[in-house]
């Protein structure tokens, strides 16, 4: 198995859920990640696959293109320009349906709600995080979404979020719908350690501990509420293949911005 960083598996292991002409939303700042996995999934089993660069509404796909280099964020102008091949216009921007969206955050509870507003009570924040910015609608609007966090720790896990910038599943699928939600709401978290899921109980679980990770590592790290009934014999979560792993550093992150 060859070496790899855990923000490389991270977009891997997301890439791998995106399917064959569905419309993604990697999200805006700080989105090296999702980007970088939607990319990669054009490149290998989702040539039809595209995504709308934020919320700045340029439509990309890498059909017969040269991808531009990763990087940090879906708002920077290479990746706004790499690939475009078409312009929606700001009104209807947030309303484009998309298939799924990657939302990052501060804190994650365990029925998926995502915080990326701040710390502690407002308005005397503990820590104060880049806010809402249109994650909100367009988790809710999505048909599918993805979190990812890039600290594995019971300050981003957490048994309820300080205050909600995406909605989870409220408890139950059905109470979503009580709010009138449309999309499906969130499905898999990724962490630099593992991969949670939704449980029979329908909240989130660890489901898988990445290569290197133990389950008392995990058991350490990890609150009680996301343990799960499979804690002490969690399966491994599938390492990057050759081909994964080439085409990640020789086509979509040349420069190394995963491996930084």
């Amino acid at each position: 198995m060859a070496a790899f960083y855990p923000r490389e598996l991270m977009a891997i292991v997301l890439a791998r859920e995106i399917q064959d002409g569905e419309i993604c939303s990697p999200g805006g700042a700080a989105s090296e990640i999702p980007l970088a996995s939607v990319r990669l999934a054009q490149l290998t089993h989702a040539p039809n696959a595209v995504y709308l660069t934020s919320a700045s509404g340029f439509v990309c796909n890498l059909v017969g293109k040269q991808p531009p280099p990763l990087t940090g964020s879906t708002t920077d102008w290479v990746a706004v320009y790499g690939g475009t091949e078409a312009l929606i216009d700001w009104p209807f921007v947030m309303s484009t349906r998309r298939d799924l969206f990657f939302a990052g955050g501060l804190q994650v509870d365990v029925f998926g709600n995502v915080n990326l507003i701040g710390v502690g009570q407002y308005p005397r924040l503990k820590m104060r995080g880049p806010g809402t910015a249109g994650i909100a609608q367009a988790s809710a609007l999505s048909d599918r979404f993805y979190i990812y966090i890039q600290e594995h720790s019971p300050r981003t896990l957490v048994e309820r979020v300080d205050h909600i910038s995406a909605v989870g599943r409220c408890a139950s699928d059905p109470e979503r719908r009580r709010w009138a939600l449309p999309g499906g709401g969130p499905r898999l978290l990724v962490t630099p350690k593992a991969t949670l899921g939704f449980g029979d109980n329908g909240t989130l679980e660890l489901k898988t501990r990445h290569p290197g990770t133990s389950c008392d590592e995990l058991m350490e790290i990890t609150p009680q509420a996301f343990w799960g009934p499979h804690i002490r014999d969690l399966p491994e979560t599938p390492a990057p293949t050759e081909e994964e792993l080439h085409v990640l550093r020789t086509q979509v992150d040349p420069n190394g911005v995963l491996r930084r």
